[in-house]
């Protein structure tokens, strides 16, 4: 599952991930563990960069997990080319190719979760403007 994925800074943007290798719809990408960020830590976090790498773990119980390898890294995008799914059980995010994506392609999830969700309301939580 080693797909070589590499970060590479997008005007604009900031960084973005990319793969040296073309991903094949429903191939895996990769699979990251998580970092459970409890309710009462959540407004520390909130404070800090940190906030803007976050997904939400548990949104009743308003906790935060804080994905490691590339998890926290795949840039926004309204129809994006991959997806997630959040394995709370075992605490692991699973991103996959939503379609074939080429090599140094960037690879785009929407962090509303669902293809098309227009998720303006993220970005404006933290005063970024998306691009």
């Amino acid at each position: 599952m080693n797909k070589q994925l590499y970060l590479r800074k997008i005007k604009g943007k900031g960084r973005g991930v990319f793969c040296y290798t073309s991903i094949s719809e429903g191939e895996i990408i990769e699979v990251c563990p998580v970092i459970i960020i409890a309710a009462e830590e959540f407004a520390d976090l909130g404070n800090t960069a940190l906030m803007d790498y976050s997904f939400y773990f548990d949104k009743e119980a308003n906790s935060l997990s804080l994905t490691m390898g590339f998890g926290s890294m795949y840039n926004h995008k309204q129809y994006p080319n991959a997806e997630y799914v959040l394995n709370r059980e075992e605490r692991l995010m699973v991103f996959t190719a939503y379609e074939n994506i080429k090599a140094h392609t960037e690879i785009c999830i929407n962090y509303g979760g669902d293809y098309g969700i227009d998720y303006q309301k993220w970005f404006t939580d933290r005063r970024i403007t998306p691009v």
